[in-house]
């Protein structure tokens, strides 16, 4: 059709108008291809149009064009707004109105409506009459809401506003009096089908034009009756005929068919017979040609690297255009990225046909995530996702730097739980660096006085002008006051300059499509906005509707995208693309469930509900089963699209490796074609031949990855063809690859592991003063990468305003000694407290430390107060059965958070290291008690725990739990300071803080209960095993187990050593020594650089489970070189520790 428009205009450049009538998607490649034609001294007769665009053009010649144009976002705003309204009228999409897509899929319905002729009024007489029947209550109320809709939708619209289907009805009118079109020829291509409207359209076309040209894909004239269901040209037929019908019912001359052969078209005999043959039952074989290939891949990657490789040959060896090749693809969401980053990758200039929604646009998420932010109460994701749009920022300042203080704004809201009014209060921010409850009083550093600093300048930054827009659209009461609010915030912040900016940046890098989505983004809102006034200028409005109605809007906003470049690579929608010129085309994923398409029911009718409407005799679009007739017709334009080359691929598995199966189209052509090669993509070359490796030498980026990966089996005496050295040579001496190549080829020699640092490296990290604390030396002795990580490259985890298991600890810490403190002060003693006192000063200690937790994260909801109240009667059964237990132990507290080095009560164990270094072991330890016997002082330690603990030999004999034996050494070797007196230790005992249960198969008193509560907090640890000790600790002690501690007496009165946790003096003296051994070495290796990354495995546990580290290290025990340390139990451990644990 366009070889006769372009002889016409050829015969007659000066004429009357030719019209070449197209589906919008046509438009511009028809147009380019008629206007890029040397033959032709121009084009001013002839004109591309599609039905809107046609409509455009008629009404400006006969008048109706007064009315203001609705977009699709107009549209879907006033949908919304109509929805918003009849809200309590709807029987079922009430309640679906904030659901994404819903309104969309609304919209497509009322355009389904108009372009098959359905008014409301005859929506409204269907239901009446389904109402009336024994159908689906479903569709019922499904056409109530909808025919309620679309009654005020046409009311808001008549007289006012014109949409897209609204130009087809006033065309099919103003045809019958338009001279343009009575004098036209008129040309229509493309279509395969027509809807009731254009059929109107045409039929009036048809009356007054000079002459129209239809062209259909059928393979036979089909004026007497339409083809069967199963015919392949179904569709079309059904259109010709119909077409043909509405011709001689309005005694339309109909001239002589014109049927054209496909075989012209076609340079090669594959594809011919292809064609030809496609639908042949039985099938027809042939001998291929290599112009027809059928492909199977690994993967979808290998699939697009494969087509990639197989483009730039065809540019490459056989002169082919970029402009003359296509990739067509059914489901567009599994490639498309795919497809962007290889073609980016291989430097293959490509175009994708297809509009793409506008909501990731920096600018649309701006506006979505501004409004969120004033009607969510400043919630935090809210915020920062306007902040990451960088559009905040003021045009002239180092956005860069923005960014990091941005980074250290969001890192300080996270951990402080800033939201609502906390963004606009007057009051400076205050900044701390601390989390629990051990640094409340100290005074703030300077170092924290700058950072709170820039935290409220770059809060005040985000805070104001949102503020201001929080400000106007409060006020504001109709819709334009809304509209009007909103724009003043953009103006405010410069969107148009920063847009720009982004624009020249992006054209500056090669990236025309994103440089043109940056300047259509800021004219499609101020399009938005001007609907918005159009349809809701004197509507009174709420805030929440405005931000329903505008996300409505923005969510319907498209890239409108024509091809920055002539010649380029075309990758499009198989379904719905009108290609032609196709010199090589490369039809991908024809797997099962994509050709044919599953189909899916995806509006608001079901397809049962389309059938019964149907069989009442309103037609609307074809339900999916009757769509699925037509997938072998979509097939056969997909294969039939290139004149000279055709490749089909399948991939065997999708992304995460999951089976793929080819589609039955797959079997047809090997049916056609029984002697064709399939072809084999994989994602690593390895195995192929040496011809089929060197196809994968394309590219210098691609194929580097590839050289890399062969080199690496080479390093395991895998074979290797030479022309591999070939390509390393060319890299190596390359000045342009050089660099690159040698950076990607080391990696070959990579090891994920650490090489020690020097001891001057160490020095500049630790300090010539090492203030350690057990926790640190723990982590050491865990893993010395781990150490490294947090106490030399100073990382940390973010700090997140939650309650966590520290924050719990260190409430219950505090409190246990808030309230040991008070009863010292009060006179009192543990053992006289009663249960209500014990509840009475819990209650107390936790209103007086909850405000200090973490950044009063306590009381920062109604959930954390309910935990409060929980954990408060944690506190208070925990301090009860502390009174219990001290009404059977001669032990009192003489020590609570007792803290231990510089500066603090009891001096530091010190130590000189081998570089000469200083490590001062400083900590705090939870309570220390006291009792005296006839031997003398005894000293004991008590750690308090939130979770169940106990004492595992091996791992203090390892030096991954030296917390229990340090503190005791400490106490033990300043007992002199401490209670003025050599003293002897006692043992280390850990109380499980919690609120335990009890369960019985029989009823229990309720002395019963508190007794079997008492046993749930008997202690677990090592005590020393001496009578006057033990007795001192449990002066009940008898035969069985004592409810305190971890020690049991059998009936003889002899110690249980089944049940019994105990060590003598020259044990523990031996556990001391040990873990003073363990410090000197482990501060040792700190100093001498040891970061090697070697976590430990004891049983079932180790480091690796809750690490922050796990990131940075990258450990992997499947690697050669990561290896856990095996940690294995050791027997008669406490006779070795008596040596010294030598």
């Amino acid at each position: 059709m366009i070889d006769e428009i372009k002889n016409n205009l050829i015969e007659k450049p000066i004429g009357d108008p030719i019209i070449y009538l197209v589906p919008e998607q046509m438009t511009f490649l028809s147009e380019y291809t008629l206007a890029s034609d040397l033959e032709l001294g121009g084009i001013i007769r002839a004109q591309v149009y599609s039905f809107t665009r046609l409509a455009w053009r008629v009404l400006q010649e006969t008048g109706g064009m007064s009315r203001q144009h609705i977009t699709s976002s107009g549209l879907n705003m006033l949908i919304r707004k109509i929805i918003e309204d009849k809200k309590e009228d709807l029987k079922i999409f009430a309640g679906a109105a904030d659901k994404n897509g819903f309104v969309s899929h609304v919209e497509s319905m009322l355009t389904e409506f108009k372009r098959y002729c359905v008014t409301p009024e005859e929506l409204a007489k269907k239901q009446e009459e389904l109402v009336q029947s024994t159908g689906s209550k479903a569709l019922k109320d499904k056409l109530h809401d909808l025919q309620t809709i679309y009654s005020d939708f046409e009311e808001a619209l008549i007289g006012k506003y014109v949409d897209s289907e609204d130009y087809l009805r006033l065309l099919a009118e103003a045809a019958a009096i338009s001279d343009y079109i009575r004098k036209a020829e008129i040309y229509v291509d493309g279509f395969h089908s027509f809807t009731p409207q254009e059929h109107a359209v045409l039929l009036q076309l048809m009356k007054q034009a000079k002459k129209v040209t239809i062209a259909l894909t059928v393979d036979a004239p089909f004026r007497s009756m339409p083809p069967e269901e199963t015919h392949l040209f179904r569709l079309s037929g059904d259109t010709y005929a119909r077409v043909y019908e509405l011709a001689s019912e309005n005694g339309i001359q109909v001239e002589e068919d014109i049927l054209l052969t496909m075989g012209e078209r076609y340079k090669e005999e594959s594809l011919k017979h292809l064609e030809a043959y496609f639908d042949r039952r039985p099938p027809v074989p042939f001998e291929p040609s290599d112009n027809l290939c059928l492909i199977k891949a690994a993967s979808r990657r290998a699939e697009i690297e494969g087509v990639a490789r197989e483009i730039r040959r065809l540019a490459r060896e056989e002169g082919f255009r970029f402009k003359q090749m296509a990739v067509l693809v059914r489901n567009g969401k599994d490639y498309q990225q795919l497809i962007e980053t290889v073609m980016r990758d291989y430097d293959i200039p490509f175009f994708i046909d297809q509009k793409r929604p506008m909501m990731n646009h920096p600018l649309i998420e701006l506006i979505r995530a501004t409004v969120e932010t004033v009607t969510s109460n400043w919630r935090y994701e809210s915020v920062f996702r306007a902040v990451k749009t960088d559009l905040l920022f003021p045009i002239n300042e180092n956005w860069q730097l923005l960014r990091e203080k941005m980074d250290r704004l969001e890192n300080y809201v996270l951990a402080y739980g800033i939201k609502g009014n906390r963004w606009t209060e007057k009051d400076n921010w205050k900044y701390r660096r601390f989390r629990g409850l051990e640094q409340i009083n100290k005074v703030q550093t300077d170092e924290e006085r700058e950072i709170e600093t820039e935290l409220n300048e770059v809060r005040r930054l985000i805070s104001e002008p949102i503020s201001r827009l929080a400000g106007r659209l409060k006020k504001a009461k109709l819709g334009r006051e809304f509209a009007q609010a909103l724009y003043s915030y953009l103006e405010e912040l410069h969107i148009p300059e920063k847009l720009e900016a982004f624009s020249l940046e992006a054209e500056e890098r090669g990236d025309l499509v994103t440089a043109r989505e940056h300047n259509q983004a800021w004219n499609a809102v101020m399009e938005l906005l001007d609907q918005y006034v159009e349809v809701l200028d004197d509507e009174e409005m709420t805030l929440q509707k405005f931000s329903a109605i505008m996300d409505a809007g923005l969510e319907a906003m498209e890239f409108a995208i024509v091809p920055p470049a002539a010649d380029q690579v075309t990758v499009a929608n198989l379904e719905l693309s009108r290609l032609s010129e196709v010199e090589a085309a490369f039809v991908i994923g024809v797997n099962e469930g994509v050709l044919p398409a599953k189909q899916m029911e995806d509006g608001i009718l079901a397809d049962e509900d389309r059938e019964r409407l149907l069989a009442e005799g309103m037609t609307l679009a074809l339900s999916s089963r009757r769509r699925m007739l037509d997938e072998e017709f979509t097939a056969y334009r997909a294969f039939t699209v290139s004149a000279n080359r055709l490749y089909v691929s399948y991939p065997i598995a999708d992304n995460e490796g999951k089976a793929l199966l080819p589609s039955f189209y797959i079997k047809r052509i090997k049916e056609l074609f029984p002697t064709m090669k399939e072809r084999l993509f994989v994602n690593d070359p390895s195995e192929l031949s040496e011809e089929e490796q060197l196809q994968y030498v394309c590219h210098p980026d691609p194929t580097l990855s590839y050289l890399a990966s062969r080199l690496q089996l080479k390093r395991f005496h895998y074979p290797m063809y030479d022309f591999w050295w070939d390509v390393y040579n060319f890299y190596i001496n390359h000045p342009q690859q050089k660099e690159k190549a040698e950076r990607v080829l080391s990696s070959l020699f990579y090891k994920n592991d650490t090489t020690s640092l020097d001891e001057v490296t160490s020095t500049e990290l630790y300090g010539e003063e090492i203030l350690a604390s057990v926790t640190r030396m723990e982590m050491f002795n865990s893993c010395p990468f781990s150490h490294f990580a947090r106490h030399g490259l100073k990382l940390k985890d973010r700090d997140v305003f939650r309650l966590q298991a520290p924050d719990i600890g260190n409430l219950f810490h505090g409190a246990l000694k808030w309230i040991a403190d008070e009863v010292e002060r009060r006179g009192l003693k543990w053992a006289q407290l009663s249960k209500e006192q014990c509840r009475k000063l819990s209650s107390e200690a936790v209103k007086q430390l909850a405000p200090q937790l973490q950044n009063q994260i306590l009381l920062s909801s109604n959930r954390h107060l309910y935990l409060t109240r929980k954990l408060e009667q944690i506190i208070w059964r925990a301090s009860y059965a502390l009174s219990g237990q001290a009404k059977a132990s001669g032990f009192a507290p003489v020590g609570l958070e007792l803290g231990f080095g510089p500066g603090e009560k009891l001096p530091p164990l010190a130590f000189t290291l081998k570089n000469g270094a200083k490590m001062a072991l400083a900590g705090r330890i939870d309570r220390v008690d006291q009792a005296e016997g006839e031997d003398g002082i005894y000293l004991r330690v008590i750690d308090y725990k939130s979770s169940g603990r106990d004492l595992d030999l091996t791992e203090v004999y390892y030096g991954i739990a030296l917390q229990m034996l340090t503190y005791l050494d400490i106490i033990w070797t300043y007992s002199p300071h401490l209670v003025g007196t050599e003293a002897h230790p006692a043992g280390v005992l850990y109380f499980h803080v919690h609120n335990p249960f009890i369960s019985s198969k029989k009823l229990l008193t309720l002395e019963e209960i508190e007794r079997e509560l008492f046993k749930k907090f008997k202690m677990n640890g090592l005590v020393l095993g001496e009578d006057e000790a033990l007795q001192l600790m449990d002066a009940n002690l008898g035969a069985g187990a004592s409810p305190i501690i971890p020690v049991a007496f059998t009936k003889t009165g002899k110690l249980d050593k089944r049940f019994s946790k105990t060590a003598d003096r020259e044990a523990f003296n031996g556990m001391r020594q040990h873990v003073r051994r363990l410090y000197q070495q482990s501060g040792d290796e700190i100093v001498s650089g040891k970061v090697n990354i070697a976590p430990y495995q004891y049983k079932e546990s180790t480091p690796c489970g809750f690490c922050s580290y796990r990131p940075v290290c990258q450990f992997d025990d499947t690697l050669e070189e990561n290896n856990y340390r095996l940690i294995a139990p050791k027997k008669d451990i406490l006779e070795e520790l008596k040596k010294g644990g030598e």
